[in-house]
């Protein structure tokens, strides 16, 4: 009578003990897989975002994004207008250019006694064309604040 026996154990990742007893005899033979193949590309990438390298790297990023980042609002000329005269302002026209920009912007009808906001992509003390009609028929042109370095300005409309 023949007896035998064969028990496989797993001793590691893919390692694997064959223990096989055959007429009395115990074998024991070791079965390693190849550690050389290349690992998978999302192995690959988990060790990457893993390594200390990385961390730095993204550290370094965030602190030049928040030291060097402009983070305020865009530099956008602020221009309060009044109408100061007892008249309606039927139209405002502004032109303004700068370098290879160059930019109209129309705004309606402003009350005597009123005041509007209104928002131009220009650098400030370059001034801006502006062409103020009244509903009378009467019209005025003319640069305004040329000379005024401040991004919050002003113009008073009177006759």
């Amino acid at each position: 009578m023949r007896l035998s026996l064969q028990v496989r154990i797993s001793i590691g990742q893919g390692d694997k003990l064959i223990l096989a007893f055959s007429n009395g005899y115990l074998c024991v033979t070791p079965t390693m897989t190849d550690h050389t193949s290349r690992p998978a590309w999302n192995d690959r990438l988990v060790d990457i975002l893993r390594s200390r390298a990385t961390l730095m790297f993204l550290v370094g990023l965030l602190l030049g994004w928040l030291i060097f980042a402009n983070h305020g609002e865009s530099e956008t000329l602020m221009v309060t207008v009044h109408n100061d005269s007892p008249v309606l302002i039927e139209a405002i026209w502004f032109d303004f250019s700068h370098g290879h920009r160059q930019s109209s912007l129309y705004e309606g009808q402003i009350r005597s006694g009123e005041s509007r906001l209104v928002a131009l992509n220009h650098p400030p003390g370059a001034g801006f064309n502006m062409k103020v009609r009244y509903v009378d028929g009467i019209t005025q042109e003319f640069c305004a604040n040329r000379g005024v370095r401040e991004w919050a300005q002003e113009v008073r409309l009177y006759r």
